[in-house]
């Protein structure tokens, strides 16, 4: 007895479409179109839109993006800001002389400190 070739997937599956379709009316087979071209159209819709990948997350990410850059930003100015200060309070005894004076109230021996409102 000959072996039979088997056939190919997509060969057995046209086969069983056009099995399927044969039995269809014209109007029931542009039905079924409809319907499954509305299920794709709305599936790709859903995958364009929503998702990971889709325009909501990345105008959400976007969003982020720009807010979390300028907080990055203001940091680095506070950072710069801090720094000059610890090497004004390492190098600068006059600087170091009005923080004492201004923010704690400090005075030298004899000195009197007027505070007017």
């Amino acid at each position: 007895m000959p072996r039979r070739k088997k056939k190919s997937l997509p060969v057995r599956i046209r086969e069983r479409l056009s099995e399927f379709y044969g039995d269809l009316s014209t109007g029931n087979r542009r039905k079924l179109y409809r319907v499954a071209g509305t299920a794709a159209a709305v599936l790709i819709l859903y995958a364009f839109l929503a998702g990971d990948t889709g325009l909501w997350r990345i105008a959400k990410l976007h969003v982020e993006q720009n807010r979390l850059e300028t907080e990055n930003h203001e940091l680095l100015v506070k950072l710069i800001d801090a720094e000059m200060i610890k090497k004004r309070l390492k190098n600068d005894r006059r600087y170091l002389e009005y923080i004492a004076r201004t923010r704690h109230l400090l005075s030298r021996p004899g000195e009197i400190i007027y505070r007017f409102k």
